[in-house]
C-alpha cells in the first residue's frame, strides 16, 4: 500500500468528502476487532489510544500490537494518540513510532494552549507526524466525570489555526463522549461557518453518541475525522453480559473474548460504511513502515 503520512489520509478524506474513523483500542482484543474490520471493508482508519490506555497496556506493548496488526494488514492502519495532555507524553509517543498525535491543552488559557501546540507541531513535523489540537471544550473526556462544554467560536478557530500550524482541528459543536439516551444537538450552522473559515480538516469527538442520520451532514461540511470509543467499549460490555447470562458455567475467557471481539468488529464495520471510507481507492504497494502511513 502507499506509504503516506497520517496528514495525507486526512487531507484526502477532506478533499473527497468522507471521514477517516478513529477507534480507540484499549487491549489486544479491540486491536484485533478494529484491524480485522479495516481489512474486511478495505478501509483506512486510525487505531488510537489515550493516556489511560497507555497506562493500562504499556506504551511498548501498544506499539508492538500495532506493528503486528500492520504486518497482517492490506490497508493503512494509522497509529494515533488521543487527548495527549502534555508535551512529554507526545514526545514519547512520537519517538515510539506513532503517526499522529493529539495535543489537548484546551483547558489552558488561549496563549498557553497556542504555546504548547506550537512546540508539539515543531517536533512532530520534523518526524513526519500529523498533529491534532482542540479549541473549545467537549463534555466529559476519559476519566472526567463532571466535565464542561464550551462551543468553539469561528473567530478563535480561525486564529488558532493561524497561530499554531496544526494539521487538523478538533472543535466543540455539541457532540458528547459516550452513547447517550438523549441524543446531542449538533450545531451544523456553526460547523459550516468554521469549516468555511479555517480551510483545514476538522475533527469530531464523541462520535458514538451522534445520530446516524447526522454523519453525512458532518462529513459534507468539513468533518474529516470522527472519533469512536464508547461504542466499542459497549460492544465488549454487552457481549460479556449476554454471554455469561446464557453460559454461566463457562470459565474459558478465550471463548468470551472471541464473542466480544466479533461483536466489536461488527460495530467498527458499521461505522466505516457510514463514514464512506470503504469506497476509498488506493494502490497496494508495500506495507507501511513506522511513521509512513
Amino acid at each position: 500500500m502507499q506509504n503516506h503520512t497520517a496528514t495525507y489520509w486526512i487531507n484526502k478524506a477532506y478533499r473527497e468528502k468522507w471521514a477517516i474513523g478513529m477507534f480507540n483500542a484499549h487491549h489486544l482484543e479491540s486491536f484485533h476487532a478494529i484491524s480485522k474490520a479495516a481489512n474486511n471493508t478495505k478501509s483506512p482508519l486510525m487505531i488510537s489510544t489515550t493516556m489511560g490506555g497507555i497506562e493500562h497496556v504499556g506504551l511498548n506493548y501498544f506499539v508492538k500490537m500495532a506493528e503486528a496488526a500492520r504486518q497482517n494488514s492490506k490497508v493503512p492502519l494509522i497509529l494515533h494518540l488521543d487527548h495527549g495532555a502534555h508535551y512529554e507524553i507526545i514526545h514519547e509517543c512520537i519517538e515510539a513510532g506513532f503517526n499522529s498525535v493529539m495535543i489537548d491543552a484546551s483547558f489552558e488559557s488561549y496563549d498557553e494552549n497556542v504555546s504548547i501546540v506550537r512546540k508539539v507541531v515543531e517536533f512532530a513535523h520534523k518526524n513526519n507526524v500529523g498533529v491534532e489540537a482542540q479549541i473549545g471544550e467537549t463534555l466529559a473526556e476519559e476519566g472526567d466525570i463532571e466535565g464542561k462544554e464550551r462551543k468553539t467560536t469561528v473567530q478563535e478557530a480561525s486564529q488558532f489555526v493561524k497561530d499554531t500550524g496544526v494539521d487538523y482541528l478538533a472543535i466543540s459543536i455539541g457532540s458528547k463522549p459516550g452513547q447517550m439516551e438523549v441524543l446531542p444537538t449538533i450545531d451544523i450552522p456553526l460547523l459550516k461557518e468554521i469549516s468555511k473559515t479555517v480551510n483545514i480538516p476538522l475533527v469530531l469527538h464523541g462520535g458514538s453518541g451522534v445520530p446516524i442520520n447526522m454523519y453525512s451532514k458532518l462529513v459534507s461540511n468539513g468533518i474529516s475525522k470522527i472519533n469512536i470509543d464508547a461504542a466499542i467499549k459497549n460492544a465488549f460490555r454487552e457481549s460479556f453480559i449476554k454471554f455469561y447470562r446464557e453460559n454461566n458455567p463457562e470459565i474459558d475467557t478465550r471463548v468470551t473474548l472471541n464473542k466480544a471481539r466479533e461483536n466489536a468488529r461488527l460495530v467498527v464495520e458499521k461505522y466505516l460504511n457510514i463514514f464512506g471510507s470503504t469506497t476509498v481507492s488506493y494502490t497496494h504497494l508495500t506495507l507501511p513502515t513506522n511513521r509512513e502511513v
